[in-house]
């Protein structure tokens, strides 16, 4: 309980870093917002389905995640599949 409550406030520091990072000369911001998503994403399962519609929506978005998928720890690797829209396809919309 106490290292998923450290991990999403670890996450949540990052991206937060990252967004004014963002506003910097230095490329800094994308890495770390992505990996503060991701460690939010691997600590709380429930945020997986929001990073997988944002890797569908934003192509660039997913090449920086596949990017740093490659550059990761092992422990971080389902995280990145369980959020990669090319093994979970879009669901079918319903005509209504």
């Amino acid at each position: 309980m106490i290292a998923r409550l450290a991990t999403t406030l670890t996450g949540i520091v990052l991206m937060l870093y990252g967004l004014i990072a963002a506003f910097s000369p230095l490329p800094l911001g994308a890495p770390l917002v992505i990996l503060g998503l991701i460690m939010i994403a691997a600590a709380n399962p429930a945020a997986r389905p929001l990073i997988l519609s944002m890797r569908r929506r934003w192509r660039w978005f997913d090449f920086l995640v596949r990017k740093a998928a490659r550059h990761s720890p092992k422990r971080y690797h389902e995280t990145f599949a369980d959020t990669d829209p090319a093994t979970h396809p879009e669901p079918a919309k319903k005509d209504g």
